[in-house]
């Protein structure tokens, strides 16, 4: 409970309706007396969520003291074993910057949208980490689902499958994510990952019976068997987009903060619902808009991969 109030105290949620949430790095005092984002609170608050996103709960949660910390070089190691994760980090550390329109999507994935995906999961929805891609892929060396994040919320037994996009431009953001609406959710492509999403839950079933009750009911719910329309009810699916925004430059405003936020936010969460509603499973899906204004993507990307490459340097 206080990891979730240390959560909430830097990340803001300024919408919170049931199908659109809006997050932004909220403020605080600093030496100077002025109002500045928690920018580095919020980095900090990520790379302690390192393990969990690395590992999930393939390895026991009990830790031992005098082992977090080789846990956490441990999992810096397994994030930079992904090609993608080095590469953004090299072209960050010289100063440069993935381009939305950039050729090789792949290298995305080294921005940490999965990661900011994870952590607001985590801590705004109380959902828990089902099956962690790095775990695996650096473990076992076995395929790995394709959606971004896969939780699980035990209140309501619901299996979340996130999609993540990191942008400069919103709309440019949104359209990557309507993107995946369409390639990810169709019946082939539901067959192909649920096959690999419920090998991964086996291959660690001892693990997670100490941490999550029931993974048997999990496995039941991707056979394939089971109705697809049955699945639907039981899957939420949040798309999520931080992009960059000029609306922070009038914070001190809070009027004009406000109705720009609210208003950039409802234009872009418009723009995703009139898209997704050509898809032919519209009306099935239970979806979360997740929209996160960050004032600039270039330091947010630049100060995690600094902070994870120190922590990975502590290994020797």
């Amino acid at each position: 409970m206080e990891r979730v109030k240390e959560a909430k105290n830097v990340l803001s949620c300024k919408i919170a309706e049931s199908n659109l949430h809006s997050f932004f790095i909220d403020f605080d005092l600093n030496d100077e007396g002025t109002l500045t984002q928690m920018l580095n609170k919020f980095v900090r608050l990520l790379m302690e969520e390192i393990p969990s996103f690395a590992f999930g709960y393939h390895q026991s949660t009990n830790i031992p003291q005098e082992q977090i910390l080789r846990l956490l070089i441990d999992a810096a190691n397994s994030i930079y074993k992904i090609d993608a994760y080095n590469k953004v980090a090299l072209k960050y550390e010289a100063g440069e910057v993935i381009d939305d329109d950039i050729d090789d999507k792949y290298l995305r994935r080294g921005e940490f949208g999965e990661l900011i995906l994870h952590f607001v999961l985590k801590y705004f929805f109380d959902t828990v980490p089902l099956v962690a891609k790095v775990y695996f892929k650096d473990s076992y060396g076995h395929a790995v689902h394709g959606f971004d994040s896969v939780h699980i919320q035990p209140e309501t037994n619901t299996l979340w499958l996130g999609e993540s996009k990191l942008y400069t431009d919103g709309e440019r953001g949104v359209d990557a994510l309507i993107q995946d609406l369409f390639d990810h959710f169709n019946a082939s492509y539901f067959d192909n990952e649920f096959t690999i999403i419920s090998k991964r839950i086996k291959d660690t079933k001892k693990e997670l019976k100490q941490e999550i009750d029931n993974p048997e009911y999990w496995i039941k719910l991707l056979n394939s068997y089971t109705k697809l329309s049955d699945q639907l009810d039981n899957i939420i699916i949040p798309f999520f987009c931080a992009y960059e925004t000029s609306v922070f430059d009038h914070f001190d405003d809070d009027k004009t903060f406000t109705s720009r936020y609210i208003e950039e936010t409802n234009r872009l969460n418009e723009r995703f619902l009139n898209k997704k509603k050509t898809h032919p499973w519209h009306g099935k899906l239970n979806v979360i808009v997740i929209l996160m204004p960050l004032d600039s993507k270039r330091k947010l990307v630049s100060a995690l991969h600094h902070k994870l490459k120190t922590i990975q340097s502590l290994g020797g």
